[in-house]
């Protein structure tokens, strides 16, 4: 890097081996460290951050409504998965009851995981498209390639389980 400068301008960077160019570095570091406003982390970071708060796999609609609302106040793109979620929540669940006269039980959680798995294996099945719900459990549990196929396992069992918890006479 070159440290050109123009007629008449002191160079931008001096040597750090004077006295006064190690005043300048320390006073620019003290500078960098005492600024009021933090440095936030990325934004993938604090989604995660967001979603670690919350229990994937006992959520309430009330919940799935709280985490909707806290990645849209920090800047989680609408994308198709976070239009799943929203569909999830109190506020969807019970305007859908409202409009088709069906009662809605609020109160009941839901196992996130399992349910985006079961729809999965439900789609596969039938010779349907899953890339909607693979996509909704990425974006749940984004996952390097590395710890796939361990998670999988986990998932598949619950989404067995859930498959039989429906299947009974209720």
């Amino acid at each position: 890097m070159h440290n050109e400068t123009a007629p008449g301008q002191a160079p931008v960077f001096q040597s750090v081996r004077t006295e006064a160019g190690k005043a300048r570095v320390r006073a620019a570091l003290s500078g960098f460290q005492n600024r009021p406003d933090p440095v936030q982390p990325p934004l993938q970071d604090r989604i995660a951050a967001i979603k670690a708060r919350f229990d994937l796999r006992a959520m309430t609609p009330q919940d799935i409504d709280l985490m909707f609302d806290a990645l849209v106040q920090e800047g989680q793109p609408m994308t198709a998965p976070m239009l799943l979620l929203n569909s999830m929540g109190d506020r969807f669940r019970s305007h859908l009851a409202g409009l088709t006269g069906k009662d809605y039980d609020g109160g009941k959680a839901l196992d996130l995981l399992a349910v985006a798995q079961l729809q999965i294996q439900r789609a596969r099945k039938q010779g349907g498209a899953s890339g909607g719900w693979e996509s909704f459990l990425t974006f749940l549990v984004p996952q390097s390639p590395s710890e796939q196929p361990a998670a999988q396992a986990p998932l598949e069992h619950m989404a067995r389980l859930a498959q039989q918890a429906q299947a009974r006479p209720h």
